[in-house]
């Protein structure tokens, strides 16, 4: 559409007395290869492609979304939402000239030929070293998006992104025993993310992390220290505090960190950082669904609460800034606030030193899914590599493990932090959709947690 349309539209969001309204054009397009059976088994594709509409009167909004892009539909949409609202004050809008925040890739999808090819040598090198390995299911997963976002501020914006994930599913067997295990790694960049890391060695390894399970033993649980390891172990940050700290929660006084800014809610080893400026990270845009710039937001400083994420619709209510969170699946979805690249900030503590500072306990190497209730902050996240550790010394694999505990309390709980930060990729999922984030830490140790186990 030409900018004296999106103006038209705007208008007639507006016309019977909206606070303000927002426009936001999506077009889509994805695309997964997946290698099965040491064969390239499909090429799946799809697009989306629609217009999104948001007005704010008094505190309330309405949404709604089409796919039908014929200007006359579009007109008749934007009518039937305006009508939610009845004042008799009428804001005409002047958007300013189009900003184009479109960023390049090195590869882009489209010119790499060599899919088909890495995948297949990736599956030889796994099916040749690992015997036991039964099955070997690999994917690169393609999305690209263009973005235009209108509103009655005059903001009138475009962006794009480029997105690339590899995934690696192993499964395993021996004596009747069967695992499976996995890794994805991914990128907002084209195809050049494969600089990033050595595929082959990523994929070796979680094959062989895939074996060591088939061996793994039950292990007795109840209260002492663990070890998180560095990158994944962060959901539990992520989970138990981050979604915490979004207005979505805070806002309406639904979190336990509402009210807390300024409060002492972690131990001084706890920084934590949302930062969605980081170059080519998965959680990563230079600007949001809402059009904003993203922001480094540090929430915890030492211990301290500093801030929210905060999205346009918040501000009001909060009394804050909006700072660059505004995020949604797509078009059907009205934008919240939502992490981006989450992580604990490193800290001087050695690994080591963690781990003969413990008796009795575990080492948690990589965590996997959870369950959060942000209004009490309890949690309870299973945990895909574990050991445990004795007299200062990691031992056996264990397996059937769960942390369980409660956000707020595990900040404090925070004694020791090494130097190895990493990050790592995921989706998300809330009231806006399924979204890429990035969520990562050090090494960490945690003085007590309950461990649930088998045994």
């Amino acid at each position: 559409m030409k900018k004296e349309q999106y103006e038209e539209l705007l208008n007639i969001l507006m016309s019977t007395g909206a606070n303000f309204a927002e426009i936001y054009y999506e077009d889509a397009k994805s695309k997964s290869y997946e290698y099965n059976d040491s064969k390239l088994d499909s090429i799946k594709s799809g697009n989306a492609r629609g217009i999104g509409y948001r007005i704010f009167s008094n505190g309330d909004y309405y949404y709604s979304s089409t796919n039908n892009l014929d200007f006359k539909n579009l007109k008749e949409v934007a009518l039937k939402l305006s009508k939610n609202i009845e004042t008799n004050t009428n804001k005409i809008v002047h958007l300013k000239e189009l900003e184009d925040t479109s960023t390049q890739v090195k590869i882009p999808h489209d010119k790499f030929t060599l899919k088909k090819e890495i995948l297949s040598n990736v599956d030889k090198i796994i099916r040749e070293k690992y015997k036991q390995i039964t099955q070997v299911s690999l994917r690169f997963i393609e999305n690209y998006k263009e973005i235009i976002i209108a509103n009655s501020d005059g903001k009138y914006i475009k962006g794009n992104s480029t997105r690339t994930r590899y995934i690696c599913h192993t499964y395993a067997e021996e004596d009747g025993i069967k695992e499976d295990e996995f890794v994805a790694i991914s990128r907002r960049k084209g195809y050049e993310f494969l600089e990033d890391f050595d595929i082959e060695k990523e994929s070796l390894e979680i094959a062989k992390s895939n074996i060591e399970k088939l061996s793994a033993k039950e292990f007795k649980g109840g209260e002492m220290p663990v070890v998180i390891g560095s990158g994944f172990g962060a959901v539990i940050f992520h989970e138990a505090c981050g979604h915490g700290l979004e207005a979505t929660s805070v806002a309406p006084g639904l979190s336990i960190f509402s009210n807390q800014i300024g409060k002492k809610v972690g131990s001084e080893k706890v920084t934590l950082i949302d930062d969605g400026t980081i170059d080519g990270e998965w959680g990563s845009n230079y600007i949001d669904d809402e059009g904003e710039k993203t922001q480094k937001n540090i929430l915890i400083e030492k211990g301290i609460l500093k801030t929210y994420l905060v999205d346009k619709y918040s501000v009001t209510q909060m009394n804050m800034n909006a700072n660059g969170c505004g995020k949604r699946e797509s078009y059907e979805y009205s934008p919240t606030s939502r992490m981006s690249n989450t992580y604990l900030a490193p800290g001087n503590d050695k690994f080591e030193d963690m781990i003969k500072s413990i008796k009795y306990g575990i080492y948690c190497k990589k965590l996997s899914g959870g369950q959060v209730n942000t209004t009490t902050g309890d949690f309870n996240f299973g945990v895909e590599i574990a050991y445990k550790i004795e007299d200062g010394k990691i031992k056996d694999r264990i397996k059937g493990v769960t942390l369980i505990g409660n956000g707020k309390d595990i900040l404090n709980k925070v004694e020791m932090v090494s130097n190895d930060l990493k990050l790592e990729d995921g989706y998300c999922g809330s009231k806006s959709g399924l979204i890429p984030v990035t969520c990562g830490q050090p090494t960490i140790k945690v003085s007590s947690i309950l461990v649930g186990g088998k045994e």
